[in-house]
């Protein structure tokens, strides 16, 4: 856990036991997974109180841990997944053996998948719960470029409450799940939205 500065981490290997967080209290703290694998035993948080929180993984990199969560009670928090734009380009991969959570009761919370990069999760929620003030608001998703893909395992929730929640598929990314919701809980999910755009 750290709450602000930068820590770049280029081709190496980690192993925490521990829960892994990007701005716990602080804000405007990066974390940057250039090439390398990270392994993380329990949960990774992107912002958990603090605003302005950023991961990227990017050059190779893999980042695995259970639970994934941008913004969890906080806003404007980040994530990039990206490989290298070629045929034959290195994957860059981020694998959440549990759910994958962008915006929980916060707004503005962004999760880019570009350039061959992946993100693998079982469920997964772009704004989850919106009640009364902490409302899941605005929260993003955009998935772009071919061999760029976000794989649910379950289902695929793009707004379990709270407003203006949504994802982009572009220029021949791929978004898979078994199940697919948009505006889940009716009495405080609208203006929920996907967009597929693009040439495959």
């Amino acid at each position: 856990t750290f709450n602000g500065g930068t820590i770049i981490s280029a081709g190496t290997t980690v192993n925490n036991g521990a829960d892994f967080t990007i701005g716990d209290t602080g804000s405007g703290a990066t974390f940057i997974a250039n090439g390398g694998t990270h392994n993380f035993a329990t949960n990774m948080t992107v912002g958990n109180n603090g605003s302005s929180n950023s991961l990227t993984i990017s050059n190779g990199g893999t980042v695995a841990n259970i639970v994934g969560s941008i913004g969890a009670y906080s806003s404007n928090n980040s994530v990039l997944v990206t490989g290298t734009n070629s045929i034959t380009g290195t994957n860059s991969l981020w694998t959440n053996s549990g759910a994958l959570i962008v915006g929980a009761y916060r707004s503005g919370n962004t999760l880019v998948i570009s350039n061959r990069g992946t993100v693998a999760n079982t469920e997964g929620y772009i704004g989850f719960y919106g009640i009364s003030s902490n409302t899941s608001s605005n929260n993003s998703v955009l998935v772009t470029g071919t061999h760029s893909l976000w794989t649910n395992s379950n289902t695929l929730y793009v707004g379990l409450g709270g407003s203006g929640n949504s994802m982009v598929i572009s220029n021949g990314g791929t978004v898979a799940n078994t199940e697919g919701s948009i505006g889940r809980v009716s009495n405080t999910s609208s203006n929920n939205s996907v967009l597929v755009t693009g040439t495959n």
